[in-house]
């Protein structure tokens, strides 16, 4: 059986190894999908390699990974082209620090569906060459991730990038760059909505929460708990990934208390030092009957 479109770009929370519990955990039948924190996309390109998805709307906030999507899905050989040419920069320190870091920063995008070809391949560049594969803005929304010391990275998967590309062509999936509460605002009865936001921390120095210029606070997550109360009522089958934290417990307390959760543990990084890894828990929460 063919292998179908797969992630692209490495996210911090990414659920490429938690795929098998979502892909259990998700209903067998719904509407339109919506992902409105769609870093890697993993969710989404495994329902879709298994013809699952019938209309989806994907979405982030962050306009410097939309714009990459939108650059995969429009101007594929162009950015092909651009990777190609990074490649055979990617063990070199000088030029990630002097070159590809500046440059990036450098272009300043409107509205994130640009689809700005050189910022995409710069993402990736530096996606793949950076100090842990993090996403890590200041202030000012400038890039600052150290570099990685890896040894020939490769930068790119040139086959996932077609068939990455061949997907989100397809007339049924919708790219947007906003927040969460827009992207969903027009999710309905029997719609699906996968929420996966940037995770409450699990100590002082985890690296969860600086996808964009603002971070992702503790009101953040009370705010994105109470946007999944309101889409229940509404009838949307929802999901829901986060860490396991006293904050998350006391927030989806009443469907935590009716057993709609699953405990699971995931190898993450949990601190901001090289050797900060390990294995921690984390909640998989939903609204509706497993079969």
């Amino acid at each position: 059986m063919p292998i179908g479109p797969s992630p692209f770009i490495k996210w911090a929370g990414g659920k490429s190894q938690l795929l098998n519990v979502l892909i259990k955990c998700a209903p067998q039948t719904f509407g339109t999908y919506y992902e409105p924190f769609l870093g890697g996309g993993a969710l989404f390109f495994k329902l879709y390699s298994m013809g699952r998805i019938r209309r989806a709307i994907l979405s982030d906030a962050n306009k410097d990974l939309m714009n990459c999507y939108v650059a995969i899905r429009d101007n594929t050989e162009a950015l092909l082209t651009e990777l190609e040419l990074l490649q055979e920069h990617a063990s070199e320190k000088e030029f990630y620090y002097e070159v590809a870091r500046p440059k990036f920063n450098k272009i300043r995008l409107r509205t994130g569906l640009d689809g700005d070809v050189a910022k995409a391949a710069l993402l990736l560049y530096l996606n793949k060459t950076c100090y842990n594969g993090l996403y890590r803005v200041n202030s000012d929304g400038e890039f600052n991730v150290p570099w990685g010391r890896y040894e020939n990275p490769r930068i790119y998967d040139e086959g996932n990038i077609r068939k990455v590309s061949k997907a989100l062509s397809d007339s049924r999936i919708t790219l947007r760059c906003c927040g969460y509460d827009l992207a969903v605002a027009a999710a309905k009865e029997n719609d699906f909505v996968y929420l996966d936001p940037p995770y409450q921390p699990v100590s002082a120095t985890s690296w969860f929460t600086q996808y964009t210029p603002s971070s992702f606070t503790e009101e953040d997550q009370r705010k994105l708990a109470e946007t999944f109360k309101t889409l229940d009522k509404r009838g949307c089958k929802l999901l829901l990934s986060n860490s396991y934290n006293p904050l998350i417990d006391d927030l989806y307390k009443e469907y935590i208390d009716r057993g709609n959760i699953l405990k699971t543990l995931a190898a993450r990084q949990i601190s901001c030092k090289g050797d900060g890894r390990g294995r921690i828990y984390e909640y998989v929460i939903y609204n509706y009957p497993l079969y």
